[in-house]
């Protein structure tokens, strides 16, 4: 099918899709940044509008984990899956926090006792990349938290420490430098007349002002509903149960960094990572392939009748649409199982300036493709 002809078929998004109301979001949905994050008003109506409650959803490009925080808000039972180790710690931070502000607190407080029983971890071991976003004393017990909250499996706290790891406020813990993508600014701010931000920041007050600030207003949750979340690659996947609905974003073929984007962060998740790494959808065989995979393992337990709910972004390049993954990724899904019918399209124009690649390429429209299987 022509890309022209599935516009042409869409219908506009809801126009609250375009709203900002501050507070109507859950306050784990702000847990910590990730770049190209779905709105979670489009996940809720997509879920409200197209599953029930009790069903089980499938999400295997969780991200930062929006599609399961709605889905299980709604009763629904969620599988997350996601390659990307900073996407899965998300995931689990925001399904498996604490119940209460007060068991958050306990835990930090636990948590922060054992990190400072930790060896500390020698600067040789920090590649230089690292070390120069933090004072000394900031990475030192930055790495030793983290290495205990990995070793005790806590990912909310682990997801609270990278949510304030590097921006240029004084409420985080590098020296000055960008919110989502890690870069120092220090000519904007530079240490002759920024004294103050170039000193050591401790870790406590810190981490404890994110921790009040997510439980503020924040909801009862019956976790229940969360059957498994995993880093899992698409590849790998086996699913052992029937799914309801299938709801994910896959990844934009060459539109978004999340390795580069999210590189310090991921850094302190997993030391093998490089300043710079390719994206697994630089090419074009390379997002063939994840489609393909997508649909031998995600969609062979969709049941009879079961929608996959798919919200895919086009790449823009200089003003002009150079290519839209939806058309691809629909005939291949297609032609893998000839029993799944388009039965919606709904086309969203995304107002959100976007990170881009150097190459000016930007995601500026989704179409959300809504399948049945027949």
């Amino acid at each position: 099918m022509q890309i022209e002809s599935l516009i042409e078929r869409a219908e506009a998004a809801p126009p609250d899709w375009k709203d900002v109301v501050f507070g109507a979001d859950c306050r784990l949905h702000q847990l910590a940044p990730y770049i190209g994050k779905l709105k979670p008003i489009i996940a809720r109506q997509l879920l409200e509008a197209l599953t029930l409650p009790g069903d089980t959803v499938l999400d295997c490009f969780s991200g930062s984990g929006t599609i399961p925080l709605e889905a299980l808000l709604l009763g629904r039972k969620v599988l997350a899956y996601d390659a990307n180790p900073y996407a899965v710690t998300l995931t689990r931070a925001k399904l498996e926090a604490p119940a209460s502000i007060e068991e958050a607190r306990e835990r930090l407080s636990m948590r922060l006792a054992a990190a400072a029983r930790r060896p500390v971890c020698a600067p040789a071991d920090v590649p230089e990349w690292v070390r120069k976003f933090f004072h000394p004393d900031t990475l030192r017990d930055a790495l030793s938290f983290a290495d205990e909250c990995i070793e005790s499996d806590d990912q909310f706290l682990l997801a609270c420490l990278l949510s304030i790891l590097h921006h240029q406020r004084p409420g985080f813990l590098s020296y000055p430098s960008s919110h989502l993508i890690p870069y120092l600014r220090d000519r904007k701010f530079p240490k002759e007349n920024f004294p103050d931000l170039y000193g050591a920041r401790a870790l406590e007050p810190r981490l404890l002002a994110k921790i009040n600030r997510t439980y503020k207003d924040i909801p009862e949750i019956d976790r229940s509903g969360v059957l498994q979340v995993g880093r899992v690659s698409v590849f790998d996947l086996q699913v052992d149960r029937p799914i309801d609905a299938v709801v994910t974003s896959p990844p934009y073929m060459n539109a978004l960094d999340y390795v580069r984007d999210n590189r310090l962060r991921m850094w302190f998740l997993d030391r093998n990572t490089a300043n710079y790494s390719p994206e697994p959808t630089e090419k074009l065989d390379q997002s063939d392939a994840i489609t393909v995979a997508f649909a031998r393992n995600a969609l062979k337990r969709l049941r009879t009748g079961g929608r996959c709910i798919l919200i895919v972004g086009e790449t823009v390049l200089r003003k002009r649409v150079t290519s839209h993954p939806a058309e691809r990724m629909l005939d291949r899904l297609t032609a893998e199982y000839s029993d799944l019918h388009l039965e919606r399209i709904i086309r969203d124009e995304i107002p959100d300036v976007r990170r881009s690649r150097r190459t000016s390429g930007a995601t500026k429209r989704e179409l959300i493709l809504v399948l049945q299987k027949r």
